[in-house]
C-alpha cells in the first residue's frame, strides 16, 4: 500500500519533524516500510502559460507551430499534442527547466526552432495520460511555478501489505496518521464531515436477506450532480497511490477508500429503484465493471436492483449500474460484509480488488455512517449544487 505524507499531514502537523526520521519510526513500532519515492523531485521550473497562436506545421499533420506567453516574453514552441487550443493555459517547460527524465534545451524540431515544450500530465509524473497537453484550471499569473499550485512534491512510502493483516484500521491515511500522530505526540484532526440534509420523503427501498453476512448497509442518494472532472490534485494524490482517476464520483469513492479504508460504491442514481442484498437461488452470470463475465454460485453475496444484480457485494460493481458522462445523480452504497464470505467468493471468482482485501480484514461496521459523512462533504465542497435526494 503506498502512503503519501501530504495526506497524512492534512490530519496531523508534521512541521519541523524530520519526516524519514518519522517513518523510520513508524517501521519500528507499527509496520514494514519497504521504500520511500520522492515524488516531483524531478520537476523543476516547469510554469503556468498561455497558448496565443496554433498554425499546423508545412510538412507534418501532427506537429503545430505555437507563440506561447510565459508571463515574461512570448516564445516559440513546436508541439504534437491533439488538444492544443488558443487561449489554452497549459503546463510550460521553458528552457533550463526539467520534466521526468530530460533537461529542457532550445531544440530544432522539423526544421523550426522550440524554446520549450508544452507538458502533458505523463512528463510531469502526475499520472499515465499520454494523450494530451494538460490544461492549468488555476487562475494564477502566468510565469507561476506549478508546483505552487499543484502538490506535484510529495514523499510516498509503500508498507508492506503483510504487516498490516492484523490491523484493518491502518487500510486507510487516516488510521496510518493516528499513528504519526502518537509517534511525534501530536493531535489527530478530525475529518471533515458533512450531515446529509434531507427534507423530503422519499426513501431508498433496502433489503438485507442475508443479516448473517450483510451486517450493515449505509445509503444515500445525490442529485443534480453538475461536475464531471475531479480537482487536479485529488488526481494527483490518487495516482501516487496507486489509482487510476475515472471521473468525480467514482475518484471520491476511492480517496475515501484509500482515506478511511473503508469501501464504497457510486450507483447510477437512475438505474437503482431498490436495492436488496442475498444471495442468489441459483447460479447465474453476472458482468462486472472491467467487462468480464463471473460465474456467481448461490453462496455469493449479491447487490441486486430489485431483481437483477448489480454488483458482487465486497468486491466489485456491475457495468450495467456504473457510472458514466452523463450520471447526474448518485445512489452512495457504504456497507459492511463479513470478511470470510468476501474473501471465499474473492477467492472462488479469481477476483480480488482493493475493496475486497480491506473486507477481509473484518471493518469496523461504525464507519459506513462516517464514510457517508464524508462522501457528503468531499461531493458538495467540489459541486455545490449537488443535493440530497433520498
Amino acid at each position: 500500500m503506498f502512503v503519501s505524507m501530504n495526506w497524512i499531514q492534512e490530519y496531523v502537523d508534521l512541521s519541523g519533524e524530520n519526516i524519514e526520521s518519522l517513518i523510520k519510526r513508524f517501521t519500528l513500532s507499527t509496520a514494514e516500510v519497504e521504500d520511500i519515492i520522492y515524488k516531483g523531485k524531478e520537476v523543476q521550473g516547469v510554469i503556468i502559460a498561455e497558448i496565443k497562436s496554433v498554425e499546423n506545421h508545412p510538412n507534418s499533420k501532427k506537429l503545430h507551430l505555437l507563440k506561447v506567453d510565459t508571463g515574461s516574453g512570448i516564445v516559440d514552441c513546436v508541439c504534437g499534442a491533439p488538444n492544443v487550443e488558443v487561449g489554452q493555459r497549459v503546463a510550460f517547460a521553458p528552457v533550463g527547466s526539467h520534466v521526468v527524465g530530460m533537461e529542457i534545451t532550445e531544440a530544432t524540431v522539423a526544421g523550426y526552432v522550440s524554446q520549450g515544450m508544452c507538458c502533458g500530465e505523463d512528463e510531469l509524473g502526475i499520472s499515465d495520460d499520454h494523450t494530451g497537453l494538460m490544461v492549468i484550471d488555476s487562475d494564477a499569473p502566468l510565469g507561476t511555478d506549478i508546483k505552487s499550485i499543484y502538490a506535484i512534491d510529495d514523499i510516498i512510502f509503500e508498507v508492506d501489505n503483510k504487516s498490516l493483516t492484523n490491523r484493518p484500521d491502518l487500510w486507510g491515511h487516516y488510521g496510518i496518521a493516528r499513528e504519526f500522530a502518537v509517534i511525534a505526540n501530536k493531535p489527530l484532526l478530525p475529518l471533515s464531515l458533512t450531515e446529509p440534509v434531507y427534507s423530503g420523503s422519499e426513501k431508498i427501498d433496502v433489503e438485507i436477506k442475508r443479516p448473517d453476512i450483510a451486517w450493515r448497509y449505509t445509503c444515500v442518494g445525490f442529485k443534480n450532480i453538475t461536475r464531471k472532472l475531479s480537482p487536479t490534485n485529488w488526481r494527483i494524490r490518487l495516482f501516487y497511490c496507486g489509482m487510476r482517476a475515472i471521473s468525480l464520483l467514482v475518484d471520491i469513492t476511492n480517496l475515501i477508500m484509500l482515506e478511511m479504508g473503508q469501501p464504497t460504491h457510486a450507483f447510477d442514481g437512475n438505474k437503482i429503484d431498490e436495492i436488496k442484498i442475498g444471495t442468489p437461488e441459483e447460479n447465474c452470470k453476472f458482468t462486472t465493471l472491467d467487462n468480464t463475465e463471473r460465474d456467481i454460485t448461490t453462496d455469493t453475496l449479491l447487490i441486486k436492483n430489485a431483481t437483477t444484480p448489480v454488483a458482487i457485494a465486497g468486491i466489485m460493481g456491475g457495468l450495467d449500474s456504473e457510472i458514466v458522462g452523463d450520471t447526474n445523480s448518485v445512489v452512495l452504497e457504504c456497507a459492511n460484509f463479513d470478511g470470510v464470505s468476501v474473501r471465499k467468493s474473492s477467492s472462488r471468482l479469481g477476483l480480488r480488488t482493493d475493496a475486497s482485501a480491506r473486507y477481509e480484514k473484518m471493518l469496523d461496521p461504525e464507519m459506513t455512517v462516517t464514510a457517508a459523512k464524508r462522501f457528503a462533504y468531499l461531493l458538495q465542497s467540489i459541486d455545490e449544487g449537488a443535493k440530497v435526494a433520498s
